[in-house]
């Protein structure tokens, strides 16, 4: 870290060691006691196998909706949307917001397919098994480890190095280490039922600081409402001039550089969610019938996120900065703090104080930890059945599988944390990881959509494409690194353009190069393979170890052991067959899910952007309503994705308060 950033203190080491251990700790005790009382009193049981991965395939609608919008709530989101609107103008947020809700759309299309012609899946990684056999499946297990590794430590590198500057230059090490240590915890006992009920929790939190923080820094006295933001950023426009936008504007749609973030932010977010198998994970494990509209749900409000807090405090950053009360006056903020993404809390030091401070610092905590139990859960799975069963004990059973799913969670988590330390100390910062990583991460994801959704694709095309796609990308970005800037180092390789071409090629060329492979086949792969495929693991826990309430067992947990056969939905009631949908019913949803991407992309990349990309700039009218608009967005989004799932869940916390209050009474 640089002298220059090390000189500011934001809050004391306490801070973030009573986020990182105290925090932690509470809600990894929280989370496990959830488990318990899901366990005693709904009958949920967290050693089986299915529970563990899959949650039961049960979870209803807005649970879902929750925990997909949580996926998609990363540390860095937070803090690179301020700072690319400081580096880009007001437009940067605006695009990735829509990049965040295309990958959305695009993942309930691949979640309904993967439902319909998949329906005992755990990974996306079982599904190349089938259909492609075992050299398919070894260089998808690659990519998709690959995946895992780089966007958690790419999260934990990005929040870390937040919290390090907020806590009194708490050093990264620390911070790096410490932020696996509850989500280990908690996921080690509780498996996906457990991250789901934490991206809940997460995801209220976070919606109720930001609309405290967007609501709080613009109706400061510092910025002055609408009126007096507007005003201020009409004046920076006459002192700094943006390369690459209409004027110089700050206050332009047509910028360059916000438009080449998107897209490079929305090609790397790509390869960081089909390639990820934790993302089909939350589709295996939503209800059939609560796919589609969870994630849909989740696409809408996702903008809530990023478009008023890069408004707003974005904006913010650019007014404030220079003036007595910045962290750094009366110096500029130097390079490494922009790219390491502290715009963020230093308007929030010079706004709201400590308490705004403290507010971030425990919505990166909860973020970040959000995205590594959910990288957790999926390494898990992978390495429990896509190595250990497919490789070393086909014939593995559930207590087997259940201990071989805790032993992976507690090494991914060691081993990501050790990671994300190396790349601080070769230099990596957030602004880098975030450019580079989908060269490595993006080569694979059209043949794996294609995988689910297209018959024709054949075994070399799956393999030859990501191949191309890498070797490709790769040679372009450090070629193009190379004849912008002359040389090839970690600071010409993150350079946007370098990035955008590399990016751009790793993502569609391997699609072109399976497509044209394809075709030259006339092979057709029959989907009913992956029907008829049992992947289930069988749990093999006896009811007295499930459940032991004064002797009485329920005559329902015979069904409930079973988890193929019961799902419970958002009201907590109890389905006793099977529900996968007729094909008549997936059918329908498919074609939903498609046509609301298509829509999505339409809307958020040509109908809304384009006519901005001109010489122009925002009004005092337009920009009034625009900011108007992205706090209804987020205020919205709190009552639906933060609130309504206690509503749907009500009636299974009232059972387990019910239960709560039997036991006791009995007891007294």
């Amino acid at each position: 870290m640089s002298s220059a950033s090390q000189s500011v203190e934001l809050l004391g080491q306490g801070a973030g060691y009573g986020i990182l251990v105290g925090v932690g700790a509470l809600f990894a005790g929280g989370m496990i006691l959830t488990t318990k009382l899901l366990q005693r009193y709904l009958h949920e049981n967290s050693n089986s196998t299915e529970t563990f991965a899959v949650a039961n395939r049960s979870v209803g609608t807005f649970l879902s909706a929750s925990a997909v919008y949580s996926s998609w709530s990363w540390a860095t989101e937070l803090l690179w949307t301020s700072t690319m609107v400081y580096n880009y103008g007001i437009q940067a947020s605006y695009y990735y917001g829509a990049g965040l809700a295309v990958q959305i759309a695009v993942m309930s299309v691949i979640g309904i397919h993967a439902k319909k012609k998949a329906p005992s899946a755990h990974t996306s990684l079982e599904i190349v098994e089938l259909r492609y056999g075992r050299v398919g499946h070894i260089l998808y297990l690659f990519l998709g480890l690959a995946n895992n590794l780089l966007s958690c430590a790419s999260m934990i590198l990005g929040a870390s190095g937040a919290i390090s500057i907020i806590a009194g230059n708490l050093h990264p090490v620390a911070s790096t280490m410490l932020i696996p240590f509850g989500v280990l915890l908690y996921t080690v006992v509780g498996g996906l039922k457990a991250t789901f009920l934490t991206d809940f929790v997460h995801t209220l939190i976070l919606l109720l600081v930001l609309c405290y923080l967007n609501t709080s820094v613009l109706t400061s006295d510092q910025i002055g409402g609408l009126d007096g933001l507007y005003n201020a950023l009409v004046k920076k426009d006459g002192e700094r001039y943006i390369e690459g936008n209409f004027d110089g504007s700050i206050l332009t749609g047509k910028s360059k550089g916000a438009l080449f973030f998107g897209l490079i932010l929305t090609a790397g977010n790509f390869g960081l969610t089909v390639l990820d198998s934790s993302f089909w994970q939350k589709t295996f494990s939503a209800s059939p019938r609560a796919t589609v509209p969870a994630y849909l749900i989740a696409c809408f409000f996702i903008f809530a996120n990023v478009w008023p807090l890069g408004s707003i405090i974005g904006g913010a950053s650019i007014v404030l900065e220079g003036t007595p009360g910045w962290p750094t006056y009366p110096r500029e903020m130097t390079q490494y703090e922009i790219d390491s993404g502290f715009v963020l809390p230093y308007v929030l030091k010079q706004v709201l104080g400590n308490g705004g401070v403290g507010a971030l610092l425990l919505v990166i905590y909860l973020a970040v930890t959000s995205t590594v139990s959910a990288q957790m859960i999926s390494v898990s799975s992978i390495l429990s059945f896509d190595i250990y069963k497919k490789y070393i004990n086909p014939s593995a059973q559930n207590k087997q599988m259940i201990r071989i799913s805790h032993i992976s969670v507690v090494f991914f988590g060691l081993f990501c944390a050790a990671f994300s330390v190396m790349l601080h100390y070769v230099g990596v910062n957030m602004t880098w990881l975030g450019y580079f990583i989908p060269m490595i991460i993006c080569p694979g994801v059209l043949p794996l959509i294609f995988t689910i959704t297209w018959d024709r694709q054949t075994t070399l095309a799956v393999v030859a494409a990501p191949i191309s796609g890498f070797i490709f990308g790769i040679s372009i970005w450090l070629s193009t690194a190379y004849h912008y800037y002359g040389e090839v180092t970690i600071t010409s390789t993150g350079g946007q353009l370098p990035a955008l071409f590399g990016s751009l090629t790793s993502l569609f060329l391997p699609g072109v190069v399976s497509i044209v492979i394809s075709l030259f086949s006339s092979q057709k792969f029959d989907w009913s393979q992956l029907q008829q495929a049992d992947l289930i693991i069988a749990d093999d826990t006896s009811i007295e170890e499930i459940v032991k309430n004064d002797g009485e067992v329920s005559s329902d947990i015979n069904e409930k052991t079973s988890p193929v056969h019961t799902t419970v939905n958002d009201t907590g009631s109890k389905q006793e067959k099977p529900h996968q949908l007729s094909e008549r019913e997936l059918d329908f949803w498919i074609k939903i899910s498609t046509g609301a991407a298509i829509f999505v992309l339409l809307i958020t990349w040509v109908l809304w952007p384009l006519p901005l990309y001109r010489d122009w700039k925002f009004t005092r009218a337009y920009f009034k309503g625009y900011v108007t608009v992205s706090l209804i967005w987020l205020y919205s989004a709190l009552i639906v994705i933060g609130i309504m799932p206690l509503y749907g869940g009500r009636h299974s916390i009232a059972r387990i308060f019910k239960g709560i209050y039997r036991d006791f009474i009995k007891r007294s």
